[in-house]
């Protein structure tokens, strides 16, 4: 009986060994596992502090406009007799784009200019008689009056020639053409579409409310769809100072 006491004890005292000694191997395993993760050496990233100037940013949807766009088109009334453009080709300010048949109206010309310098040599014969008193005043002043007249029919037909031949009156790109060689044309028929695409105006509007945002000169961004990835630069030219009473929008260019 004591035999199995001592037995006994001898197990129980192995057995809360083992427990007390394994809770303070584990204690001194976490001590030891905190110490080495506290002691570890941290990884810090640093940069330099700088100013960058903010811009605020303001977007719109536009429309492009030529600063200068017509069709070009006759003054009076003829039958086209050459064409010297190609569809959609730039010309310089000034390049004749159609001529009219003028035959008739140059030899009316040629005629008036002889007219003129029949006039102008009897008035400066009959100034040289006038000295003379070959002549009187009177006769003299007609002389000049005729001559006067001479000159301005002269001047008259020569203008009315010179509307014979269409000219482009500032530099830009054609478009399609609608008239041919031989067609009669009156007086404001289209000939065909000429813009001035450089520079070119950008129409757009923006609230009411934002109009402290913008002011002339200011510098701006362009994009279209019809040239992905590009951007355009400009400036504002214009804020229109009236406001749409519909749309509580002003219009800017």
């Amino acid at each position: 009986m004591r035999k199995r006491m001592i037995i006994m004890l001898v197990l129980a005292s192995l057995v809360f060994g083992g427990i007390f000694g394994y809770q303070a191997f584990k204690g001194h395993m976490m001590k030891k596992f905190m110490s080495s993760v506290g002691g570890a050496a941290q990884t810090v990233s640093t940069m330099k502090a700088g100013y960058q100037e903010w811009l605020p940013q303001l977007d719109a949807v536009g429309s492009l406009h030529a600063i200068d766009g017509t069709e070009v088109s006759p003054e009076v009334s003829g039958t086209v007799s050459a064409i010297h453009f190609k569809q959609g080709e730039d010309v310089q300010k000034g390049k004749v784009l159609v001529e009219l048949i003028a035959d008739d109206d140059i030899a009316k010309l040629h005629a008036l200019h002889a007219a003129s310098n029949i006039a102008k040599i009897i008035y400066e014969r009959d100034k040289l008689q006038l000295g003379f008193q070959a002549i009187s005043q009177q006769t003299l002043e007609m002389d000049e009056a005729t001559l006067a007249q001479a000159k301005a029919n002269e001047a008259q037909q020569q203008a009315l020639v010179n509307k014979k031949s269409i000219s482009a009156h500032f530099a830009g790109r054609v478009g399609v053409r609608m008239v041919s060689v031989g067609q009669y044309l009156s007086a404001g028929t289209p000939i065909v579409s000429l813009q001035a695409l450089d520079p070119i105006y950008l129409d757009f509007s923006i609230p009411q409310q934002n109009i402290s945002l913008i002011h002339h000169k200011q510098k701006v961004t362009a994009k279209t769809d019809a040239y992905p990835g590009e951007s355009f630069d400009g400036e504002i030219t214009v804020v229109n100072p009236e406001v749409d009473s519909g749309t509580l929008n002003v219009k800017v260019r």
